[in-house]
């Protein structure tokens, strides 16, 4: 059972990692432009891929929540995206959540010092409600991720610089559970004022009847 959840987290990584591939890959030849609808694009290519059963556990998704043009929401957490998982096997039954701000920075541009300190001020917004807070860079053919942590406390304006892991490790560490907050349970999760709330849910198939 512990090998097939190991072989199940990584392929569910692999597939979330490949999905981020494609909504960049949309970015990079000009189909989509604004953040808030690469933001849609990444959600709905994760819905895709992660729905389905991975070495016998079955995946799926749901948006529970996408509003847009509300930039009080926003304000009030620092967000653009919360991601809450449920995985309940038999070894394994956890939920917990994280709180993602998304910014579309290039590898080698620098910040602008407004839009830098706009985002270390983000970062700790979100860090005051969770510790479970990252940063995902958006740009051309790949995406990386950071703790809201490391970049609430650099100076760096090279965002993606920052951002040192992989979407692939972002993905692996969220479903075998080194990150997440459980305290961002699912009613939690819903009463977030965010954007886009992206629920992830897997279950045992030998649990299911």
């Amino acid at each position: 059972m512990v090998r097939n959840f190991n072989n199940a987290v990584k392929e569910a990584a692999k597939r979330a990692a490949t999905a981020v591939e494609y909504a960049m890959m949309k970015y990079s030849k000009g189909l989509v432009a604004d953040e808030d609808d690469l933001t849609g694009v990444l959600v709905g290519q994760l819905d895709h891929a992660l729905d389905g059963q991975i070495y016998g556990l079955t995946w799926s998704t749901s948006i529970v929540r996408h509003r847009k043009g509300i930039a009080a929401e926003e304000k009030a957490t620092g967000a653009d995206m919360v991601f809450h998982v449920r995985l309940k096997t038999r070894q394994h039954d956890y939920a917990k959540g994280v709180l993602i701000q998304a910014k579309k920075v290039e590898p080698r541009e620098t910040m602008s010092k407004a839009d830098h300190s706009r985002l270390i001020n983000q970062c700790r917004t979100m860090l005051n409600i969770t510790p479970a807070s990252f940063v995902f860079d958006y740009a051309f053919g790949e995406m990386r991720c950071a703790s809201a942590s490391r970049i609430s406390g650099s100076k760096n304006r090279v965002l993606h610089e920052e951002c040192d892991w992989t979407t692939y490790r972002f993905f692996l560490e969220l479903f075998r559970c080194p990150i997440g907050d459980p305290r961002l349970t699912s009613a939690q999760v819903r009463e977030l004022p965010v954007p886009t709330v992206l629920e992830i849910s897997a279950t045992d198939q030998d649990t299911i009847g």
